[in-house]
């Protein structure tokens, strides 16, 4: 994952290269990753003066549960467009490892607003770079040449908005 923040277009080339089942990659990496991403919620009963156990257990679970539904929703929306993006061949374990390691960035760039006490405005502006190292994963999710447009608003409705969307509904439910 190192590589695709470093590098982009190398991380993509090495992922297809290793070709690890997505399962594996999901079960061993990214709900992992995830777990710790909502361990990182705990810090904030030290930094912040109202927060309360039960609240930050809450928006643990929260951010939990958002990376992995935004992972079904992910799934499901590329089973059913990525066809049109790819000239009608769809690999399942390309999509999956796609859409993990996507959110896998996404899940980094949390544990860094997790963990800081006042989050800088820079860090709102990084979801642009992950949609540009998801623009680089052309080559690897083998897209056509007019399938770009299309791919890349697969990735923005169906990789980068559902965390943010999860995240506002989690928001509404859960008191501050």
């Amino acid at each position: 994952m190192l590589q695709l923040l470093l590098s982009p277009r190398r991380g993509w080339e090495d992922i297809a290269v290793d070709g690890f089942a997505s399962t594996e990659i999901l079960r061993k990496g990214f709900v992992p990753l995830i777990v710790v991403v909502s361990l990182t919620c705990l810090p904030s009963l030290w930094y912040h003066s109202d927060a309360t156990v039960a609240g930050v257990c809450e928006r643990m679970v929260a951010c939990f549960v958002k990376f992995l539904a935004s992972f079904y929703v992910a799934s499901f929306c590329f089973s059913l467009y990525i066809p049109s993006c790819t000239d009608n061949v769809m690999s399942m374990n390309k999509n999956h490892t796609f859409i993990v390691y996507s959110l896998g960035i996404l899940a980094l760039l949390n544990i860094l607003t997790n963990l800081l006490p006042m989050v800088p405005d820079m860090l709102y502006l990084l979801p642009v770079y992950v949609y540009f190292i998801m623009w680089r994963g052309i080559t690897f999710m083998e897209v056509k040449f007019n399938g770009v447009i299309s791919f890349m608003l697969l990735n923005l409705f169906a990789l980068l908005l559902p965390p943010f969307l999860f995240q506002y509904l989690f928001n509404l439910i859960i008191p501050a």
